[in-house]
């Protein structure tokens, strides 16, 4: 293994969770407390400084970031490390630690059959990075770089977030970095 890139964990070690859309990813449910969050992947806040941890916190032996409304301080984003976080599923497909272009099939057949969803909120957006974004499951594809290539570090939204649109989505995480460990 090459200084640059980190072991990849494999589906069968990883913990595997369920996407509910806009509501949950695995035992960390939109709108739990801190510490219902800490529960869920039996890693405590050790140290919850108001001045650094505001919107995030990094349970890094779970593989798990986790992002939190300011007005509620309430769990709002779910971001999954693509080397060693849980695999999770959504209908069955797996969206963890995946090269792109595997689920870009999926991504395609998914987009148009989101409904009901506001006008500014379609079935897919790209974000800057070029990122796919399907607001209406909360999933922004991002990819996070492992060796010589990029693998799929899925962002997990609640329906407050996801619904206020791609174009603020990235204003809603400033810190929302890409992750290396």
């Amino acid at each position: 293994m090459a200084w640059w890139g980190h072991q990849i964990v494999s589906d069968a070690e990883r913990p595997e969770w369920t996407l509910v859309p806009l509501k949950s990813v695995g035992p960390l449910q939109f709108g739990q407390s801190r510490e219902e969050v800490a529960a869920a992947p039996r890693e405590p806040i050790k140290a919850w400084d108001a001045r650094k941890y505001a919107q995030w916190f990094q349970f890094h032996g779970a593989g798990v970031d986790t992002y939190y409304d300011r007005e509620t301080d309430a769990p709002a984003a779910v971001a999954v490390d693509a080397c060693r976080g849980p695999q999770v599923l959504f209908d069955g497909v797996r969206l963890v630690g995946r090269l792109p272009s595997e689920l870009e099939p999926w991504i395609e057949k998914t987009a148009p059959t989101l409904v009901d969803l506001p006008e500014y909120v379609d079935g897919l957006r790209f974000g800057g990075w070029g990122e796919p974004y399907l607001l209406g499951l909360g999933l922004v594809l991002r990819c996070q770089q492992n060796g010589d290539f990029a693998r799929t570090r899925p962002v997990f939204l609640a329906s407050k977030w996801a619904m206020q649109g791609s174009e603020n989505v990235e204003s809603l995480i400033p810190q929302m970095e890409w992750l290396t460990y």
